[in-house]
């Protein structure tokens, strides 16, 4: 697991120092600014704290957070007629503080100089039982630089070893938004004005800070997600854990193979995930014939020419279905791909105890299962299609800007980045009030409010308890530029003009007034399940993800799980009564290590899509098959994410086969209809009366020409799981024209609600 927030002092010299690296996207995103804030939190706690080298570019804000720290003066090294300064490694050393910032990690040290990179210096420190915070921007990582030169055309010169980073026992990223960038850069806080035209022109355009920005977020979540799958904790999780998705594509006959690896390919490249490719051997490969040797080799460079791991798994008497799930389980994969059957194969040898599956229906879990039609839509249907008119992803035109800061869990500090980025834009002359602001009794937060202006709360009397809630009236009376409305998830008081905080934030962008709000990433609706499953806590409190596709602007506050329980103890998030029970159910580490993958992935991914080229002029059509059980929401929030990705249309198909539906299906039947709404897809009911549920699918998918059928995983397991599994069969016999995508389903814990 990653590290702690305070770096913890070092004892004898054979005790190594700890390593905490801060990354960015880009010069100016507050690397150096959040070191030295935190150089001088430690050091009013009483912990050792000295500069060893820092490069503040003349920046006033910087400059000034280092009054009163202790700086080792530096080393100057005379080569030829110039004159360099570096860290003075032995003056450190012979000081021997317990912490040490080094900046500039990239960067390449004078002839003369005692190692010739700066993390060499790193390293020496690190050895000596002095630990050390240091940061770089993305571009300079090994594995990042050659993508950088090619996609953006700069050249890197400098660069630090991806060991460094797995070395590291805290990486946090620094995140900030393209626009906010520019517009430091345009207020002289980044380069000198002559070279402010030229920046922008060139190295910080949007588009180009964009993509830094998703790599230094992919990179944090990449190494997040290692430390959390080789960490202790990780083991209380079942399943697959975090948001990258693990892609295992099932291949036997060549003529076949390209075809499925393809198709894995581009699920794992829309999803940004990792691709294996896995061949069930009849025998190990130094004992096959010279033929089947020959048939693997082909299969095996089909698989690399596509980038994907090759995986070769002898059988030994076991059934393909079992083997593939060994191996499914063992690389943690979150999607496994096969191939249509062969057409004509009968419903019952299809649901045979042998065939892979039917065995991967009964055994595989957490993991999805995504069965490739062989057959293209035909021209007729393709040309059936009229989509100029559609639009996949709800958008709306308002005229004011809503602007979203998230984070992995309470405690984080959305609310305190908040309130300092409004006192920066109060310095620049702009408008802003707190219309709601939640401290949570959080003294550092109360404090940064200073002298906001709050406009006062609306009191609401319900059930003999009182209230209070924004005052929307009294916002729009006053009409300021910005208003701060904390607790984006929050379900407002009875008798408040809208059910929830999010309708309250939309009806004043609708009144040209630009919002600022905050919330955790587990109250994404599309992301409830999968939080639930890590955490075993009911989200209760949940937002639209139409609804956050809505910001101009998304800010992550990137905080370790280890500073989140440390906070925790400290009393900074809940009072003392609470401490325990979050310590032992939502503040978990592995928990916490999972939401923050999460939080960096999704936003990653928010930025990711604007980089994206518009949709293109036939995207994909899916259709979700559900009934009107409560367990129907969680294949309606995972066909909504598999849509979103692939800028598809989303169908919601209802098979009606309750005549007539109970009260207890008509409210499950309501809420199926709401979520589908909600997520913007088009709902679907059609009556089974004389057909069979399978029938009734596979007509609808014909009819809507889709090129996705999305269902669940039977779930009964036990003697009627063929009479389950009938639906799914009559698809995989009789629609040759899709792929079927067929959601894991997994029982949740019953736990407390967050």
């Amino acid at each position: 697991m990653t590290g702690g927030e305070v770096i913890r002092p070092a004892g004898g010299s054979g005790r190594r120092g700890r390593l905490r690296v801060f990354i960015g996207a880009a010069p100016g995103v507050g690397k150096t600014y959040t070191m030295l804030r935190e150089a001088r939190r430690l050091r009013e706690e009483g912990t050792d704290v000295v500069i060893g080298w820092v490069e503040t570019h003349g920046r006033p804000a910087t400059e000034r957070l280092l009054e009163g720290l202790e700086v080792i003066p530096p080393l100057r090294l005379k080569v030829g007629q110039a004159t360099f300064e570096e860290p003075d490694l032995a003056a450190i050393v012979a000081r021997r503080p317990e912490v040490c910032v080094i900046d500039e990690l990239a960067h390449t040290n004078p002839p003369g100089a005692m190692h010739e990179k700066r993390y060499e210096d790193v390293m020496f420190l690190l050895d000596r039982g002095i630990s050390v915070m240091t940061a770089f921007n993305i571009q300079h990582l090994e594995s990042v630089r050659d993508e950088v030169q090619q996609q953006l055309g700069i050249r890197v010169r400098e660069v630090v070893p991806e060991w460094l980073l797995r070395e590291a026992d805290e990486v946090t990223v620094i995140d900030v938004t393209p626009e906010t960038l520019r517009q430091r850069l345009r207020d002289g806080e980044i380069y000198p004005p002559e070279k402010v035209d030229a920046a922008l022109q060139n190295f910080f355009r949007v588009d180009r800070l964009a993509w830094l920005r998703q790599m230094s977020l992919r990179a944090v979540a990449d190494d997040v997600d290692e430390r959390l799958e080789h960490s202790y904790e990780r083991r209380a999780i079942p399943g697959p854990v975090g948001a990258k998705e693990v892609v295992l594509v099932c291949v036997s006959h060549p003529e076949r193979a390209a075809t499925l690896i393809e198709r894995g390919r581009r699920m794992a490249m829309r999803m940004k995930g990792d691709l294996h490719v896995v061949f069930a051997a009849e025998t190990d490969e130094d004992r096959m014939t010279e033929r089947a040797r020959a048939e693997v080799e082909e299969l095996r460079r089909l698989a690399e020419f596509h980038g994907a791991e090759w995986v070769l798994e002898p059988k030994r008497d076991r059934p393909v279905g079992e083997v593939i799930l060994r191996v499914a389980k063992r690389i943690n994969a979150t999607q496994v791909v096969l191939g249509q059957p062969r057409k004509g194969a009968s419903p019952r040898r299809l649901m045979a105890w042998h065939h892979p599956v039917h065995y991967l229906l009964k055994h595989l879990q957490y993991v999805d299962l995504r069965v490739v039609g062989w057959r293209p839509l035909s021209p007729e249907a393709r040309e059936q299609r009229n989509w100029a008119s559609e639009r996949v992803v709800r958008e709306r035109k308002l005229p004011g800007k809503l602007t979203l800061y998230i984070g992995a869990a309470p405690g984080v500090g959305k609310t305190y980045r908040m309130l300092q980025d409004a006192h920066d834009w109060k310095e620049r002359g702009i408008d802003v009030v707190i219309g709601l602001i939640e401290t949570h009794g959080r003294p550092e937060t109360e404090a940064q409010i200073g002298d906001l202006e709050r406009i006062p709360k609306r009191r609401i009397e319900y059930g003999g308890k009182a209230y209070e809630e924004p005052d929307l009236a009294a916002i729009i009376a006053r009409r300021p530029q910005v208003v701060l409305m904390d607790e984006l998830a929050h379900t407002n008081a009875p008798g408040s003009m809208f059910k929830k905080r999010y309708q309250d934030i939309l009806y004043l962008l609708e009144h040209g007034i630009d919002v600022v709000s905050a919330v955790n990433v587990q109250h994404l609706e599309s992301l409830k399940d999968r939080v639930e499953h890590i955490t075993g806590v009911t989200i209760r409190e949940r937002v639209p993800d139409w609804f956050v596709k809505l910001a101009s602007e998304v800010k992550l506050i990137d905080v370790s799980p280890e500073t989140l329980v440390e906070r925790l103890l400290e009393g900074k998030i809940y009072p003392p009564e609470k401490v325990e029970q979050a310590l032992s159910h939502f503040f978990q580490p592995a928990h916490l290590a999972a939401l923050r993958e999460i939080a960096l992935r999704e936003v990653a991914d928010v930025v990711d899509g604007r980089l994206a080229p518009p949709p293109p002029a036939d995207p994909e059509r899916i259709l979700v098959c559900v009934n009107y059980r409560p367990h129907s929401e969680a294949l309606i929030r995972r066909g909504w994410r598999i849509a979103d990705r692939l800028q598809a249309k989303l169908y919601v198909l209802v098979v009606q086969t309750e005549f007539p539906l109970s009260s207890q299906s008509e409210r499950d039947f309501a809420a199926v209809r709401d979520l589908a709404e909600q997520f913007g897809a088009e709902f679907l009911l059609r009556p089974a009366l004389h057909k069979s549920v399978g029938q009734v699918i596979v007509e609808t998918a014909e009819n809507e020409s889709v090129s996705q059928i999305v269902m669940g995983q039977p779930l009964n397991r036990g003697l009627g799981a063929r009479f389950a599994h009938r639906p799914i069969a009559y698809v995989l016999n009789r629609a040759e024209f899709v792929d079927l995508h067929i959601v894991a389903y997994a029982g949740r814990w019953s736990q407390p609600s967050a």
